[in-house]
């Protein structure tokens, strides 16, 4: 594990306007790995709505039905007509029964709005409107009347713009909606299911964009799509509990809340006891859940902390809501630059894309030969993304024209359609297709829908990426830690080295030049020596050469023992 500031990194001084910093976001959100991550884990989260709306979905209540006449409300009475002592009249069985009849259709409203056919959370991504096209705006912007151009900037201000904080706006408005008082069990159940659903997606997705984002905005080393998928997979379960934790919290308090009303039916108990006396432990309540639904718009700040440093569930929590209840006007002043740098940019890069895949269309139409032929390859782009305007910008001029206009919905809400600008020519243009037209059609769909999720996927990414810089300037503004301090560990384990073998001792090769031999001491020659003297002569000293005075020093045998001959 390595943990502290790489020397190699950029932040050399102390920048005067830090939050100049979230302007690097832009280049790293472009990375080709975080634009598919954000595309998987938008299309991951779609299709986990679709399916829990398609099964929580029902139709709408019909004021005819037997559930609302005054028959059956007077059975529902029966009992409580007993107990209370009064005597209800059919009039009052009417107006009890119009008011359930509103109940539930104003219930139902609220499901339907969200969970059916053209729910918020329902619709597919490249179904979903989003706002007029780049292209189309610039194009109707510089050539258009002053009231289309007032009329086009309108728009795209008010559905373009929240592009950028639709990652945070998706996981908000089922909590919103949650607290809705015409919300029943089942439409808050369902709900439930879709905040963890989402959780749980972006616990995974965004994380690893965080984490390879802490990484290239801390100024080291780039690490791997694979390296980044470990380390959230090792702390998965910290990054799904994170935001999680808030809302167990909030759902044991309201459970208590509601048990302590249920005593509270009791006469005189409930009044003076419970609602009285007791009134204080309701407003402490209320007080903890609005705390920690208000901090929860700093809960990206929970995926950034465990990606920036490696820790758990609780640090995570902590340094979140510390930092947004701390410095409050910093948080929000840096979310402010990030969601304006953040639509210029976006609309740069739907623009962008727009225009690449519109000049492709336009190329493969200039075709010398498809007038004669009738073989228009304006039928290749019928099921194009409606979304962003795709299909009405290459469908423009054609007898599949598309056009944006508002429908007004079973529920009374009001939503964006594209329909044919001239049906009857369009019936006529698409009985003509042929099977293998369709199949082409569906073909360049799907990469068509590939290029457009990509496209999307850039403003997850730049979301994700943003938040990341967000949660490195305010832990630099609350605890003073640098920028370029961020968790690092060992992504892959080196494997053990294997033990040094010493060489083996070979025998002295046989030198050109003598070695250096120690001689041996002198006899003494002191006349207080009492043995015999021997005769043995000592042996001469041999100096090695110059050229060799550096080699090693050989141990000489040990001298032959003299024999009778030499006495």
């Amino acid at each position: 594990m390595a943990e502290g500031r790489d020397e190699a990194t950029a932040y050399g001084g102390t920048k005067p306007y830090l939050w100049t910093e979230i302007f690097r976001c832009f280049g790293v959100a472009l990375d080709p790995r975080k634009l598919l991550i954000a595309a998987i884990g938008i299309l991951v989260m779609s299709l986990g709505w679709h399916l829990l709306s398609r099964i929580f979905n029902y139709a709408a209540p019909v004021r005819t039905t037997s559930e609302y006449t005054t028959d059956t409300i007077a059975k529902d009475y029966k009992d409580k007509k007993k107990a209370a002592g009064v005597d209800y009249t059919n009039e009052d069985f009417q107006i009890e029964a119009d008011k359930r009849f509103e109940r539930d259709h104003a219930n139902w409203k609220l499901l339907n709005g969200l969970a059916g056919p053209d729910g918020r959370l329902r619709t597919m991504p490249w179904y979903e409107y989003r706002g007029p096209n780049p292209y189309l705006f610039v194009t109707d912007l510089l050539g258009g009347s002053s009231v289309e151009r007032q009329a086009s900037v309108s728009d795209f201000v008010s559905s373009t713009v929240p592009v950028l904080v639709e990652p945070l706006a998706k996981l908000l408005i089922p909590v919103i909606k949650f607290l809705d008082s015409d919300a029943s069990s089942t439409t808050r159940l369902y709900l439930f299911l879709v905040v963890l659903w989402s959780l749980a997606t972006w616990a995974f997705f965004g994380g690893i964009i965080t984490r390879i984002a802490v990484v290239q905005l801390s100024g080291k080393d780039r690490i791997s799509f694979m390296q980044a998928v470990k380390f959230v997979m090792n702390r998965y379960l910290a990054y799904f509990l994170s935001p999680v934790i808030p809302f167990g919290i909030v759902t044991i308090i309201v459970i208590g809340l509601a048990v302590v009303a249920m005593i509270g039916l009791i006469p005189w108990i409930g009044e003076f006891l419970i609602y009285g006396i007791g009134f204080p432990l309701q407003l402490i309540g209320g007080v903890i859940m609005a705390i920690l639904l208000i901090g929860l718009i700093g809960y990206p700040m929970m995926y950034t902390t465990l990606s920036a440093e490696g820790s758990d569930t609780f640090d995570a929590l902590s340094r979140s809501y510390n930092y947004v209840f701390q410095a409050p006007w910093h948080y929000l002043w840096y979310s402010f630059v990030a969601v304006i740098y953040g639509a210029a940019v976006t609309f740069f890069v739907v623009f962008v894309a727009s225009l690449m895949v519109y000049l492709g269309k336009w190329a493969i139409t200039q075709a010398p030969l498809s007038e004669t032929t009738n073989q228009k390859q304006h039928y290749l782009f019928a099921y194009a993304p409606e979304s962003f305007g795709w299909q009405e910008l290459f469908l423009r001029g054609t007898e599949i024209a598309k056009v944006k206009k508002p429908i007004t919905l079973e529920d009374g809400r009001t939503v964006m359609h594209y329909t044919d600008a001239n049906p009857v020519e369009a019936g006529r243009y698409m009985s003509s297709y042929s099977v293998s037209n369709k199949v082409g059609a569906a073909m360049v769909t799907f990469w068509l829908c590939l290029a457009f999720m990509l496209m999307l996927g850039f403003s997850y990414s730049f979301f994700w990426t943003a938040v990341t810089m967000i949660y490195l300037l305010m832990r630099k503004k609350v605890d003073e830690i640098e920028i370029d301090e961020v968790y690092l560990e060992d992504e892959e384990p080196q494997a053990p080295m294997a033990p040094v073998t010493p060489p083996k001792p070979t025998a002295p090769t046989t030198a050109t030049s003598l070695p250096m031999v120690t001689a041996p001491a002198p006899i003494p020659t002191s006349t207080s020596f009492k043995g015999p003297v021997s005769s043995v002569a000592p042996a001469p000293v041999v100096t090695a050469p110059a050229s060799v005075v550096t080699a090693p020093v050989v141990t000489p045998p040990a001298p032959p023992t003299p024999t009778d001959d030499a006495v």
